[in-house]
């Protein structure tokens, strides 16, 4: 086996989006994570190469061509071939090119309909999407298995230890159950809990378990268990931080625990929602080594039968599941799940259409366009997140020079034109961010954000440059087409202001980690979902910033903004609170961390006989919140 590094440089032309808008040429070049599949085999005329591409920006593509027969992985006659299996041949006389396969390598997503095929429009109806869904023919029916597609693979299943995205939490929800989870109006409320009553100073807090609930090896999720988990999460120099608040946790009786914190803290509960409020049974994390992230053990719907990572996660019916429906059925519906990681959009939508897998999620807006088309065309079904969702975004490294300078931030930001970022992504103009919020969230607040002022911005570079020299940016992100489309984007403006861009490609396991390591200067990134902002605290309070692992990614250490986000921790007051979240934007504002590009919008593809696509409840019978950072429960999905 050997390693070549192929860079393939994409040169456009102006371009014209379908909303009308006009994208001037840039430059995008794409290294070897976008063209995979590297293998060599000998041959008699001396060394052979054979090289798979898989261009992820247009696996919707189909090809017609042909390959010299007898040559080594040549198909039969004018079979038509999926882009992954298209191959180059080289032998030591020379290259033998094929025309489409260039073709499509150089087919970045600028048009969708290039790659996905779609004929959707979604960019010209002002970013509105339309549910389409199917109404069961009768109540639900036990059996069956749903196979869902993820965005991308994690490295393990243990809540105080692993770093969960999305795919993490997919699979999360089905293995284990968290303490607390958000209602259909963006409120925490109990879920493996039971309840959760403070004090008058919101320093401390009891915390009542369900009774009669155990871990899928038999043993009780009591107030011991309970510790333990959050305990381990606490000791853990990733997860700590965001327990780093609690004190002490003492257990009271089987059933009950309190949890004493250092500062007042009115939404704690808010905090166990997310990863470090899932619960582990005891086992898990006393297991050595591997077994301890490989082997997840928990009280939830589903138990894991095997885990081949890059391939697939498969889960069985936990058929001792503590939970029952309204008419007292046993839940899960469901026999089995399983859930495969596809990092490209449009494969994921194909893997749907063709009935390899039943359900996806995406964010990507050709992806969400296609879905769409799909639906009205009675294909499949289609649900969208109209909560509160993740935000797309340029993430400094705060400490990291040459972007520790605020000028250098405060002058990319101005030279950074996030219209015409939407517009290669064709995502529609409404998606535009100038915050973690979006307008009509009770959180938002106007804090005079602003871009795509070149002039201004070039001035601040200058002027840098006059005392410093040179500038030189590391841009990361993911091999993913809207990902390095919006990068080779980013790299022209900020080169237009005067500094020169290396842009880079990590598969988003590892991109996580370089990230909360401080091995990164500026990451194209996506996140701060919480329904209650105060779920996001870890992520912006500078107790976070420093040490080898953070979770405040970018590193920013403040006075201001942590006041401001502490005043909004201790108080159950909206209107405090909002002020609070008013102050802290203004703040990073002024700082300029975060490059606000768009409001995410997550959505799912399902086959036709899937219901219960995201109509889900929380215990104690209220509905749940449809979607949460863009995952979904599979507790009450069932097939018909």
């Amino acid at each position: 086996m050997i390693t070549i590094t192929i860079t393939t440089t994409i040169t456009t032309t102006t371009t014209t989006a379908r909303n009308g808008q006009s994208i001037p040429p840039f430059r995008a070049e794409a290294p070897s994570p976008d063209l995979v599949g590297l293998e060599e085999r000998p041959s008699d005329s001396g060394p052979l190469r054979k090289i798979t591409l898989c261009p992820r920006m247009c696996l919707g593509s189909r090809l017609r061509f042909r390959l010299p027969q007898g040559s080594v992985g040549s198909p039969e006659p004018n079979r038509r071939l999926w882009p992954k299996e298209a191959v180059i041949m080289e032998k030591r006389a020379g290259f033998r090119r094929w025309a489409p396969v260039v073709a499509a390598v150089m087919a970045v997503g600028l048009i969708a309909s290039a790659c996905g095929g779609s004929s959707s429009n979604g960019s010209d109806s002002g970013g509105k999407t339309t549910d389409v869904t199917i109404k069961a023919s009768g109540p639900p029916k036990s059996g069956g298995s749903i196979k869902f597609a993820l965005e991308a693979e994690t490295d393990g299943f243990n809540p105080a230890s692993n770093r969960w995205a999305i795919s993490g939490y997919m699979i999360g929800n089905a293995v284990f159950d968290p303490l607390s989870a958000y209602d259909a109006e963006g409120k925490w409320a109990p879920y493996l809990a039971k309840s959760f009553t403070p004090s008058a100073d919101f320093k401390t807090w009891t915390v009542d378990l369900r009774a009669g609930v155990n871990f899928s090896d038999g043993t009780p999720v009591d107030a011991a268990a309970v510790k333990l988990a959050l305990d381990t999460v606490k000791a853990n120099a990733l997860t700590g931080a965001a327990l780093a608040n609690m004190s002490t946790i003492t257990v009271v009786s089987p059933s009950q625990l309190t949890i004493a914190t250092i500062d007042p803290w009115a939404s704690m509960p808010a905090q166990l929602t997310t990863q470090v409020g899932f619960v582990a049974a005891p086992a898990q994390y006393k297991a050595e080594g591997a077994a301890a992230t490989r082997q997840p053990i928990g009280s939830g719907p589903f138990i894991q039968k095997e885990w081949v990572p890059d391939s697939r996660w498969v889960g069985t019916k936990n058929a001792n599941y503590w939970r029952s429906d309204d008419k007292g059925n046993k839940l899960p519906y469901l026999d089995s799940v399983e859930f495969r990681p596809i990092v490209d959009p449009q494969n994921r939508v194909n893997a749907l259409i063709s009935g390899d897998v039943q359900m996806i999620h995406t964010t990507d807006w050709p992806a969400i366009n296609r879905l769409q088309s799909e639906a009205a065309s009675g294909n499949i079904q289609f649900v969208a997140d109209s909560t509160e969702t993740e935000e797309s975004f340029l993430m400094f490294n705060t400490s990291k020079a040459p972007v520790d300078d605020v000028r250098v931030r405060q002058a990319l930001t101005l030279c950074t034109d996030p219209s015409a970022v939407l517009v290669v992504n064709e995502t529609p103009a409404e998606r535009f961010a100038d915050s973690q919020f979006t307008k009509d969230s009770p959180w938002y607040s106007s804090s005079g954000f602003t871009t795509n002022d070149v002039a201004k911005g070039k001035a601040l570079i200058d002027q840098v440059k006059a005392e410093k020299g040179p500038i030189t940016i590391s841009l990361g992100t993911t091999p993913v087409p809207a990902n390095t489309n919006t990068t080779a984007l980013i790299k022209q403006q900020w080169e237009a202001c005067g500094v020169t861009v290396n842009t880079t490609t990590t598969d988003q396991s590892k991109f996580v980690s370089d990230a909360v390591t401080g091995n990164y200067t500026v990451n194209l990134w996506r996140q701060f979902a919480a329904s209650d902002p105060d779920g996001d605290y870890v992520w912006w309070t500078g107790k976070n910033a420093s040490g080898p692992l953070t979770l405040n990614i970018a590193r920013l250490k403040d006075a201001q903004i942590d006041a401001a986000l502490d005043k909004a921790r201790a108080s159950n007051d909206p209107a405090v609170r909002k002020q609070a979240y008013a102050d802290m934007q203004k703040r990073q504002t002024e700082l300029a961390p975060y490059i606000w590009l768009a409001h995410t919008q997550w959505a799912i593809g399902a086959a036709k006989n899937v219901r219960n696509i995201t109509n889900q409840t929380l215990p104690d019978g209220q509905a749940a919140l449809p979607f949460q950072r863009g995952e979904v429960r599979l507790t009450q999905t069932w097939v018909e």
